[in-house]
């Protein structure tokens, strides 16, 4: 799972990301190389949204008449979890709903922490910080490409027991 995040728990504001960071667009294309994607149509939709090279899984309840892209549709999770069986390793990328859906079933954590509040529509799951082990976080201040200051952390799911 990836995910950025304000300190307010925002994600998006009318089907975008409420920020602009370059360095956080590569962190997240370096850590997503390569790999399956799951999301929520409006996600897939989003006007910066961004999709595999390799494969993507759209949650929809309607699949659409076309597509440019070659992508896979599933009804619900079930569905889409049947379609990426064989995958080592799968990244939901949004919107809020499928966060909230598939964070019980996520074992990692990719989750920046944009250092502000903002407004929002969109919102990430609370989640239980005794659950996770936070295996690395990295620090980004604020410059001239970059209006607020990030934190890029990856938590690790604890073991059952």
């Amino acid at each position: 799972m990836i995910a950025a995040m304000s300190e307010n728990r925002v994600i998006g504001l009318e089907n975008r990301l409420p920020w602009h960071l370059p360095d956080e667009w590569k962190h997240f294309r370096k850590v997503t190389e390569g790999k399956a994607f799951l999301m929520g149509r409006k996600s897939f939709e989003a006007p910066d949204a961004l999709h595999s090279a390799y494969r993507n899984v759209i949650l929809s309840s309607q699949k659409p008449e076309k597509t440019e892209l070659d992508v896979e549709y599933a009804k619900d999770i079930s569905e889409a979890l049947a379609l990426l069986s064989g995958e080592n390793e799968v990244f939901v990328l949004g919107g809020a709903t499928v966060f909230r859906e598939m964070l019980p079933m996520a074992q990692r954590l990719y989750l920046t922490i944009v250092h502000t509040q903002v407004e929002g529509d969109a919102f990430f799951p609370d989640f239980d910080p005794d659950e996770w082990v936070l295996a690395s976080s990295e620090f980004h201040d604020t410059d001239h490409k970059h209006q607020y200051a990030f934190s890029m952390n990856l938590y690790i799911r604890k073991a059952a027991g």
